[in-house]
């Protein structure tokens, strides 16, 4: 059964599905360049960061900043992400030259329907949901204890654009999901045991 069968009301699954595939793997590529740039400057990149932050702390300490970073430090810590930033640039370049791949055979197998090709994309996808939803739950759950995002109820409109992104995600997904339901449709085709032009027809199909 078949989820969608246009995409944005206009556009038929395929065409809808190529058009993701070329968005990803532009957004993947543009990532995995700029993540490769971050790993040959690791170590400016960290000691950056890390002059930062030493100053965030002692403007904090002097009351002359607020706490901006409080969410951060409560859930894991500034420090111990500067410390691994090597380990999570590695991490994210290796997650998007997977999906760089994936997008590319989503591309292709919506140009030439081969729908296996559409799988690694649906299953990979799963990675960016499962952190749009603990962003979504960090923000309501930790945002009115921070400091910032309490102000003015930031951490509720921030939830609530997350959310938004999520659905708007989701229709995203569904799309090639759909795509790859209907070629799988069209390929199922119920063969007759007995064919039409056997003599004998339909009588020796009775015995089945």
């Amino acid at each position: 059964m078949v989820i969608m069968t246009t995409c944005c009301c206009c556009f038929s699954t395929r065409n809808g599905s190529i058009a993701v595939g070329v968005i990803c793997l532009m957004v993947s590529f543009c990532a995995s360049v700029g993540l490769c740039f971050a790993l040959i400057n690791v170590d400016e990149v960290s000691q950056e960061l890390n002059a930062q932050y030493y100053s965030y702390k002692i403007a904090l300490e002097n009351n002359h900043t607020q706490p901006i970073l409080h969410i951060i430090e409560s859930l894991v810590g500034v420090q111990v992400i500067i410390d691994n930033i090597r380990t999570i640039f590695i991490v994210g370049l290796a997650f998007y030259a997977i999906y760089t791949f994936a997008s590319l055979f989503l591309t292709y197998g919506s140009c030439t329907n081969l729908r296996s090709l559409l799988l690694p994309w649906i299953a990979l996808e799963m990675v960016p949901f499962a952190l749009q939803v603990a962003g979504i739950v960090i923000l309501f759950v930790y945002g009115k204890d921070d400091p910032t995002l309490s102000k003015g109820g930031v951490y509720i409109v921030s939830g609530l654009i997350n959310i938004i992104c999520f659905v708007t995600h989701v229709y995203w997904w569904m799309c090639p999901v759909a795509h790859y339901q209907n070629m799988k449709e069209e390929e199922t085709v119920v063969e007759a045991l007995i064919p039409p032009s056997h003599p004998m027809y339909p009588m020796v199909l009775m015995k089945y």
